[in-house]
């Protein structure tokens, strides 16, 4: 009897045996220098907390993605929530990795320390919660993220509509994915021999909202799961169309994501959302790639309610976090890692989230 019958559809994916083989046939058919880039960050960290790096063949190289929420976060809006925070009539409120992330002068749990009324929520119905709570203070949660979490966002700002909830309102710094790669390879510099899609995010979009990058560029691409066979198996499928020259754009996720993904989802985003310019750290402005409220829910836009118009703010001078976002740099080869930047005194946002390059690179490479 094979050995993976004896195992549940679960353990399947975390089996040691079949990623042993996995690794087998993968060394077996590479035979030239390949940059891969995993998107998502929780790729990132699953990648290091698996020692998926150590196993592969030398030619192969792991490249970290634009996919950290958090990590591609512009500084202006990271200013934008530090001026809203310091107001006395606010309460912000805000998932915890956003709280360290260094802003020009300031961080969030630098104004929590002065004072300012700074709360961290598990969900932003946590933050309508708050605001029932509070009918004196206006409520702001800070909204970032990509397609996995906006249509939940959408469905907070209708229940603060359907529940009349008005001190409720949300800065909105939501961004979108396919058109970060986009961006990416049309960035002078970036090498990148095929992508590894990020399976939170196809589980909304589902596999068609990347059929316009891949049909355009012609990179190999695979939307794969976060255990250790999912990466093994995306890994050995991108080494195949690299080898036989024939890229394509595959679903190695099936279990979560359908090539339709989630419509329902998706009208939800949409019916409160709609798509607008966006500043990524490192990227630069991309044109369609932020998600912004839509003018019938205006009301519940706390930059509009505050007036709130943030100035484009340079970098902190050093960090190379968005040099690491587009696979031009390893979190190593930046000049303040482990020395001015570490998590407990992080520069750039890279070594703050946990799903940021720097932060796994630090935890997990010594």
């Amino acid at each position: 009897m094979p050995h993976f019958m004896n195992l549940t559809y679960n353990q399947v994916f975390k089996d040691p045996e079949i990623s042993k083989a996995l690794v087998a046939r993968i060394r077996e058919k590479n035979t030239r220098p390949l940059r891969l880039m995993e998107v998502c960050g929780t790729h990132t960290m699953a990648i290091f907390r698996y020692g998926i790096r150590s196993v592969l063949p030398e030619t192969i190289t792991l490249l970290s993605g634009p996919g950290c929420p958090v990590c591609v976060i512009a500084q202006k809006d990271i200013d934008a929530y530090v001026m809203l925070a310091r107001r006395p009539d606010v309460i912000l409120t805000t998932f915890g990795d956003l709280m360290k992330v260094p802003g020009s002068v300031s961080s969030l749990a630098g104004e929590k320390a002065k004072g300012a009324d700074v709360r961290m929520v598990y969900s932003i119905f946590d933050a309508l919660a708050i605001a029932k709570e509070n009918p004196d203070k206006a409520v702001v949660f800070c909204a970032v993220g990509f397609e996995t979490t906006i249509p939940t966002i959408a469905g907070a700002v209708l229940t603060a509509q359907t529940q009349g909830i008005d001190n409720f309102s949300i800065y909105s710094a939501n961004k979108l994915t396919p058109p970060a790669l986009a961006a990416l390879m049309k960035t002078a510099g970036v090498e990148i021999d095929g992508f590894i899609l990020p399976g939170h995010v196809a589980v909304i979009t589902g596999l068609d909202a990347f059929y316009p990058i891949f049909e355009k560029y012609r990179i190999p691409s695979v939307v794969t799961g976060f255990e250790p066979m999912d990466i093994l198996n995306a890994v050995l499928k991108l080494v195949e169309q690299n080898e036989s020259k024939i890229p394509r754009l595959v679903n190695a996720y099936p279990r979560a994501v359908a090539d339709a993904g989630n419509p329902k989802a998706r009208a939800i985003m949409d019916q409160v959302f709609e798509t607008a310019d966006a500043l990524w750290r490192g990227i630069g402005h991309i044109p369609d790639s932020g998600m912004v409220l839509r003018e019938s829910f205006y009301k519940f836009d706390a930059a509009k309610k505050f007036e709130l118009s943030m100035p484009d703010t340079r970098e902190p001078a050093g960090c190379d976090c968005g040099r690491i976002l587009m696979g031009l740099k390893r979190p190593d080869q930046c000049r303040l890692y482990k020395k001015n930047c570490t998590p407990m005194h992080p520069v750039g946002p890279c070594m703050v989230s946990s799903e940021g390059a720097c932060a796994a690179f630090y935890k997990y490479s010594g």
